[in-house]
């Protein structure tokens, strides 16, 4: 019985000591301020205002993602861009020779400047894809679609600037 109380202390001393650290992203980013200027939309079929509504979800996503502050200009991080690749293409082709499945493709170019550590600067290029039924038309389920894609570029820009690599 002593022994059992003994291990029952013990585990319960070890339970009560360790902690979980939940934190956000930004852990090895070297800055505390970022800024993200207007995408350019260079996408011949990109809808209009893409470019505007790109940037306000990235500011937005950075902002609950990360522990960095958002300033107009000079900013210790400084996002630049441009859509520069926006399509709509086949998948999935039934024998009819009828797609089943279409694909939209979002492509950006993605400069990042750090001004406190150069060395965590970069540029590339992300694309995402989001899939909707053929019987949908484009226009009706694009705002869906986009909302899907924004959040898998605005994450892969994160992931980029925090894997310092």
């Amino acid at each position: 019985m002593k022994i059992k109380s003994l291990y029952l202390i013990v585990f319960s001393f070890i339970v009560s000591c360790a902690s979980v650290d939940y934190g956000m992203l930004d852990g090895s980013i070297d800055a505390e301020t970022f800024s993200v200027e207007l995408f350019e939309e260079q996408a011949a079929n990109a809808p209009a205002g893409y470019g505007a509504t790109f940037t306000d979800f990235l500011k937005d996503y950075m902002i609950s993602r990360t522990k960095l502050n958002l300033l107009n200009k000079g900013a210790d991080i400084e996002i630049y861009g441009k859509i520069s690749y926006y399509n709509t293409s086949p998948v999935s082709v039934q024998s009819d020779n009828v797609a089943a499945v279409n694909r939209l493709t979002v492509k950006i170019d993605v400069t990042v400047i750090n001004n406190v550590n150069e060395n965590q600067s970069f540029e590339s290029v992300f694309s995402q894809i989001s899939d909707f039924d053929s019987n949908q038309d484009l226009a009706s389920v694009q705002d869906e679609l986009l909302e899907d894609i924004n959040g898998k570029l605005s994450q892969d820009i994160i992931n980029k600037l925090t894997s310092n690599w």
